[in-house]
């Protein structure tokens, strides 16, 4: 008796497989004892587990209704069995896809209905090293309903940190028709002239708009507003990077890069 309670909690606790199929405790009670010893009658089933018969009675159809388990007659009444795993395959398989079809109906829903600008709960987010300089990029993805990006970007400075990365990652833009208005150090026009880094000059939908700093002014760190998130990122020697993702922050920001802007020489 001691080892049979002990195997059926164990049946008990396991049960996160069921979630998906929206049981109430009682019809997974009933269905895991079915696993467990086999086909059974609802007398046996309400000895086993304890349970008044009437409690049997109402667990048994959204098992039935759901095709996990099975009805049989015969002269002695009726009895209750798991289905074949193929059957239970194909019940599985077509809640899955009513779960997909769900989680696509709500993010089309969440997509036309929500408001970009609303942030529920301010966040800041840091990150370390090169690595983390360009996870942080990554973390910030382009938007289609998002067209304009504004950047403080000591060119030279964050191309060093990985070129071939920030070249892949500019040219992503493209596919959005994101423009860019970029204020660089004065020092950064002569990068626009060298061959080696010609990708720069090569905008292929003009999307973008640079003016640059007065000369002598300089900076290591970058930043780049985007929508309700700006992202900061060192391109000296510490090498580090955050984001910051709050509307009231970002206003803020950008009546800096405003001012900036106005100063910045094309």
């Amino acid at each position: 008796m001691i080892r049979r309670k002990a195997n059926h909690s164990k049946y008990i606790m396991n049960t996160t497989f069921l979630d998906i199929f929206g049981l109430s405790p009682k019809s997974k009670r009933v269905f895991l004892d079915i696993i467990a010893h086999g086909v059974s009658s609802v007398a046996v089933i309400s000895r086993r587990l304890n349970m008044p018969k009437s409690s049997v009675y109402d667990a048994l159809p959204p098992l039935l209704d759901q095709s996990l388990v099975n009805e049989y007659s015969n002269n002695r009444g009726k009895t209750f069995g798991i289905s074949e795993g193929e059957q239970l395959s194909r019940v599985h398989k077509v809640k899955m896809e009513e779960i997909q079809k769900a989680q696509a109906s709500l993010l089309s829903f969440i997509s036309h209905h929500h408001t970009e600008d609303t942030v529920a709960k301010p966040t800041i987010k840091f990150y370390a090293g090169t690595q983390g300089i360009k996870q942080a990029f990554r973390d910030m993805p382009w938007q289609k309903d998002l067209k304009e990006t504004y950047m403080v970007w000591p060119t030279k400075d964050m191309i060093g940190i990985d070129e071939e990365f920030f070249k892949w990652h500019g040219g992503q833009r493209f596919k959005y028709g994101v423009f860019i208005y970029a204020i660089e150090k004065h020092a950064d026009r002569s990068i626009q002239r060298d061959n080696k880094h010609e990708w720069l000059r090569n905008d292929k939908k003009n999307l973008v708009s640079v003016r640059y700093l007065p000369k002598g002014v300089d900076c290591k760190m970058s930043f780049w507003l985007y929508g309700n998130k700006c992202l900061f990122a060192s391109g000296g020697v510490e090498k580090i990077a955050f984001t910051v993702h709050s509307k009231e922050f970002c206003e803020v920001i950008k009546l800096m890069w405003e001012s900036l802007w106005k100063q910045a020489k094309a």
